[in-house]
């Protein structure tokens, strides 16, 4: 026979379990998926998920587009809304720091340039400084016309080299990949 309050108990103690296990795994969160498409469109009056398959092809064109491997087999891709406006698109994607992922949101304003990146979480003691606004803000208004590459027009991060280097390239990906999937250049 249960006794009593046994059950909520056993509830609570797994919840505190659960909201620990990102601590002691030394995962910082800074912001849900939920709460970074928030702060990407706060004029969204809806945002849908379209999701996209990659075939051996778009990865090989999004690849050379990104100068680097598309390791991604499905893409969701984000699109806010304000009525009929589209406000612009967002996807997140996955990184590694030095030797565990990370995850960042990449917002795209219509027409391919860069709004805003948001990290999402990191897990490592070191390169976590990528997170900051005032390091983030760099990467607004780029296109896959700009280099987007440490040294030429991100500026680096004493101790987070490699954090740096595997954010631009992230977003060179999330750029290549708006342009494949969502926003095709235009053939003259």
């Amino acid at each position: 026979m249960a006794r009593p309050g046994h059950g909520r108990a056993a509830r609570r103690s797994g919840a505190v379990a659960l909201a620990v296990l990102p601590f002691l795994l030394g995962v910082k969160v800074y912001h849900s998926q939920a709460e970074a498409l928030a702060i990407a469109f706060p004029d969204a009056t809806s945002v849908e998920a379209h999701q996209f398959v990659l075939d051996e092809a778009t990865r090989r064109t999004v690849s050379a587009r990104a100068a680097s491997p598309v390791r991604e087999h499905l893409v969701t891709f984000y699109e806010a809304r304000r009525g009929a406006s589209s406000l612009g698109h967002a996807v997140v994607l996955k990184e590694t720091g030095k030797s565990l992922p990370f995850r960042f949101l990449v917002s795209i304003r219509p027409g391919g340039a860069v709004d805003q990146v948001l990290v999402l979480d990191y897990r490592e003691p070191r390169g976590y400084e990528i997170e900051r606004s005032s390091f983030l803000r760099q990467f607004r208004s780029r296109t896959l016309g700009d280099p987007i590459r440490r040294g030429r027009d991100i500026r680096n991060i004493t101790g987070a080299t490699l954090s740096v280097d595997s954010l631009a390239r992230g977003v060179r990906r999330a750029l290549a990949l708006y342009e494949a999937l969502i926003h095709p250049p235009r053939s003259p």
